[in-house]
């Protein structure tokens, strides 16, 4: 999971999928603390709180259109944009994996490549075991 999460290197997300960790982190603090201040500017510059919902940004703020370990990096300096990103950094059993990622491309694109393989070896479901969302967020969608 660590190296298929590195996909968020590519792609963008709407400011709601993110807005709470900007604006309702906690009631001791509002900004999620495990952001980069300067990068929780940029965000709430991007995304204030009654944005046009069809606003979104860059997942990788660094290099957004490029297949690279800058995520992993990103992580490192506080600027994962999601939860579930930061965390990778923040977990001590999966700071080790996201600090090698960071520091070499080569071991985060093979072990990607191997997770991507065996992704693709998971049986799809069709018919009635199955369906596709259009929301991915939302289950039967």
């Amino acid at each position: 999971m660590i190296a298929l999460s590195g996909a968020h290197t590519l792609g963008f997300s709407h400011c709601n999928r993110f807005a709470n960790r900007l604006y309702s982190f906690s009631s001791s603090s509002p900004v999620d603390p495990s952001l980069n201040s300067d990068y929780a500017q940029q965000l709430m510059s991007a995304c204030p709180k009654d944005v046009d919902p069809s606003i979104a940004i860059d997942m990788d703020p660094v290099t957004p259109r490029t297949f690279d370990n800058v995520y992993y990096q990103n992580l490192v300096s506080g600027k994962g944009l999601f939860t579930s990103d930061e965390v990778l950094f923040s977990d001590p059993a999966s700071q080790p994996t996201v600090s090698d990622f960071a520091q070499s491309s080569g071991d985060f694109n093979g072990a990607f490549a191997t997770a991507m393989r065996k992704l693709g070896r998971v049986g799809v479901k069709t018919g009635s075991q199955g369906s596709i969302r259009t929301d991915c967020t939302v289950i039967g969608s």
